[in-house]
């Protein structure tokens, strides 16, 4: 049984991860490198330290644009799981009743 807002009537059952936001994930992963990496290319025209801006901050971009990709993934993996629990349960099974 689907529960609704009383406000807005919205639908508040637990919906699946979206494709959109799994594309958003890489976008941003994608981001991330690219930023951090013209962020060390501009260091290293400024500052005259070919190529050590640059390298700092593609790896920079590496590492925190994957921190952040495996930490959506795993919350996006825990919202499946609740999302798969939800919709297995029977309608007749008490824990599931208002």
């Amino acid at each position: 049984m689907k529960t609704q807002s009383p406000k807005d009537g919205r639908d508040k059952s637990p919906t699946p991860p979206s494709l959109l936001r799994y594309s958003g994930m890489g976008m941003e992963l994608a981001a991330a490198i690219v930023g951090l990496t013209l962020a060390g290319y501009w260091v290293d025209l400024h500052f005259q330290t070919q190529p050590r801006g640059l390298l700092v901050g593609a790896i920079l971009g590496v590492v925190g644009g994957f921190y952040n990709f495996i930490r959506e993934a795993l919350q996006l993996s825990r919202l499946q799981h609740s999302f798969d629990q939800t919709r297995s349960k029977k309608p007749d099974d008490p824990d599931r009743r208002n």
